[in-house]
């Protein structure tokens, strides 16, 4: 899991080294007031710092973000189903288990990662975001992801404070760990879904070849 350190942290871990310093992400976005930092299929990025906003563009996947009004402590979660487990769902004992799993750990690692900095259950803010729905995608994954996120979410009685699901148009997300506030924007051009095409391809490739 790659999780946001907060100010006092020490050195940056790769993945953040990945994040900050590709040229498009070395700014201090104006409109917002805050420094960027992305998060990509299958990460998960938590922070406290006031002056960073996590970001990100989903497409069939689903955002989940998570914010603690007490501990001003916020996190982005980004989930996909691998295709093996697109295959199979809602019968998940008959995909690979090694996928499920897989499947499962940016959620898992999400709700560890706010219990361990002391997050309290009750007082989780969760909003979900994606779940494109598409004419021509015969698989449905934007509906399967997002019935997959809720369900996990039902089963460790966990309350969705907002779902921005659904429709046909890509999502770009900026996030505020410290406020809970979530600006969304809808995507409408071929290029942005050509690269979220891509993005996508790209993720279930690595995590069905990776160990």
């Amino acid at each position: 899991m790659n999780t946001e350190a907060s100010a006092s942290s020490g050195a940056p871990s790769q993945g953040e080294d990945r994040r900050k310093n590709k040229n498009a992400e070395e700014y201090f976005n104006a409109q917002f007031e805050a420094s960027p930092t992305y998060v990509q299929p299958g990460e998960v990025v938590c922070t406290d710092r006031e002056d960073e906003m996590l970001v990100s563009t989903v497409g069939s996947g689903v955002l989940l973000s998570c914010y603690d009004q007490e501990l001003k402590l916020g996190l982005m979660s980004y989930i996909v189903l691998p295709t093996g487990v697109l295959d199979t769902f809602p019968f998940l004992d008959k995909a690979d288990q090694t996928l499920v799993k897989k499947a499962f750990q940016p959620l898992e690692d999400a709700i560890q990662e706010m219990q361990n900095r002391g997050a309290a259950k009750n007082r989780l803010r969760i909003r979900l975001f994606g779940g494109v729905i598409r004419e021509d995608d015969e698989a449905d994954r934007g509906l399967k992801n997002t019935v997959f996120v809720q369900e996990y979410l039902f089963r460790k009685g966990l309350q969705v404070f907002n779902a921005d699901v659904g429709g046909p148009f890509i999502r770009r997300v900026h996030f505020f760990p410290t406020t809970g506030r979530a600006v969304r924007r809808l995507l409408k051009r071929a290029d942005d879904y050509a690269q979220m095409d891509k993005l996508e391809h790209d993720f279930n490739q690595n995590i069905t070849t990776s160990d």
